[in-house]
């Protein structure tokens, strides 16, 4: 008997690998179980993404490009959509609660890898690791980036958004003698003390950080929440890491606040625009360390994030409800048109 359902795999990012046979049998057989067909492409563009998955019940999507936006996702007649990430800022929530489309993240899957790459950040920036990397690179022995080298040890580690990552950052930055802090309107307090960490206002978080690193979801409300009034009002020579979302940053801002030497230095995983432009203010700022938003990337995570995906996916598809669902306001829309869902 043929699969009742279609779910189609319609953007996914092939760094570090692609989706290798293995990976693929794997999701395949786990959505074989539920009763779907799995197919695979890569749409890249509105056009291809409506002529993949137009008729699909349920689409994946991995990269953040914003293809699922209120045009397209009012011509979907799927019952779920899943952004295959912790941010699910590149869906449009709202148009799919309007047709009782569900729609949900995968959460869990690479906590350890964003954290330890924004602890890795931190202390390359800090240690300068960059210049005297490529300086030795190019046959030139210059000891003289050490003398921008601060101590870690005994100063304040600012946190911007304590959720499961941020709190992954803080049990790993403890071991360095820093006194840490956090701004999150939802702080887990029991976490915080449980931590050793300090709730503070924003305004605080900015005017006591040595060192700040974001791990804020991008929401209107934290688009630009750092700009030019944010940076002058840290400390001079201050530090900041942004492994989250890049517009959560004004980057002429930050830009601005480096060039000037008021701050220290930056480190950055993610931008407002990927792939960075050439002619971004950050190019070529000697105190900025960039990586193409790669944080959340392990060979391990990212298994892991396909096969949590293809299960969540066939739960949805067998009216299992999952608290990885976003918008739950749209299940009882959802019902109408699928059935109950069981949970």
């Amino acid at each position: 008997m043929n699969p009742r359902f279609s779910v189609a795999l319609v953007d996914y990012d092939p760094i570090p690998f692609d989706i290798t046979p293995v990976i693929q049998a794997q999701m395949e057989q786990t959505l074989a179980a539920a009763g779907a067909d799995l197919h695979i492409g890569q749409a890249r563009n509105a056009e291809a993404l409506l002529e993949m998955a137009q008729t699909a019940d349920l689409v994946l999507i991995q990269s953040v490009r914003p293809l699922l936006n209120r045009a397209v996702i009012a011509q979907l007649a799927c019952r779920a959509l899943i952004r295959m990430g912790l941010g699910y800022d590149s869906v449009d929530v709202a148009a799919a609660s309007e047709r009782g489309i569900l729609v949900s993240n995968v959460v869990d899957w690479c906590n350890a890898e964003v954290a330890d790459h924004a602890v890795a950040l931190l202390l390359a920036g800090l240690r300068r690791v960059g210049p005297m990397d490529r300086a030795l690179h190019q046959g030139v022995w210059d000891r003289s980036p050490a003398m921008e080298i601060v101590r870690l040890n005994g100063k304040t580690l600012g946190i911007l958004g304590f959720g499961r990552i941020g709190q992954a950052v803080a049990e790993r930055m403890a071991a360095f003698g820093v006194q840490i802090i956090a701004c999150d309107p939802y702080l887990d307090r029991a976490a915080a003390d449980r931590l050793r960490v300090t709730e503070v206002s924003l305004a605080e978080l900015l005017e006591r950080s040595d060192f700040l690193t974001i791990h804020a979801r991008l929401i209107p409300e934290t688009r630009h929440l750092l700009g030019a009034a944010e940076f002058a009002r840290m400390k001079p020579g201050a530090f900041v890491v942004n492994t989250a979302r890049g517009p959560i940053i004004d980057e002429p801002a930050l830009a601005a606040a480096l060039a000037a030497g008021h701050l220290g230095g930056a480190a950055l995983d993610v931008m407002e625009t990927e792939p960075l432009p050439a002619h971004s203010p950050l190019v070529g700022l000697p105190n900025t360390l960039l990586t193409p938003h790669l944080a959340s990337f392990s060979r391990e995570a990212s298994a892991q994030l396909y096969q949590m995906s293809a299960e969540i996916a066939a739960a949805l598809l067998q009216n299992r409800w999952v608290p990885t669902v976003v918008n739950p306001q749209a299940r009882a829309l959802a019902e109408e048109r699928f059935g109950k869902f069981s949970g």
